[in-house]
């Protein structure tokens, strides 16, 4: 369990963003600044984007839309909506 898990959002993000099994789950363990590929290879590089869309996913939106009492909303076979 993460330390703070039950703090503020701020909290938790910080102590996910520095946690290093986070950077072996995701790709940022090795992974360079687009400044830094450009200057030394010369290379146009983008984003990865996989840690933001981690914590949006985990931590903010979820994977299922939910009605307002927190309860999954269904479609018209009764399955969860993603």
């Amino acid at each position: 369990m993460v330390r703070n898990c039950f703090g503020n959002y701020r909290d938790i993000l910080r102590e996910i963003s520095y946690n290093p099994l986070m950077a072996e789950h995701l790709s940022y363990l090795d992974s360079k600044s687009h400044a830094y590929v450009y200057e030394t290879q010369g290379q146009v590089t983008y984003a990865d984007e996989n840690f933001a869309r981690e914590i949006m996913q985990l931590f903010t939106t979820g994977l299922i839309m939910l009605d307002q009492d927190g309860t999954p909303q269904l479609d018209a076979k009764g399955k969860e909506i993603e």
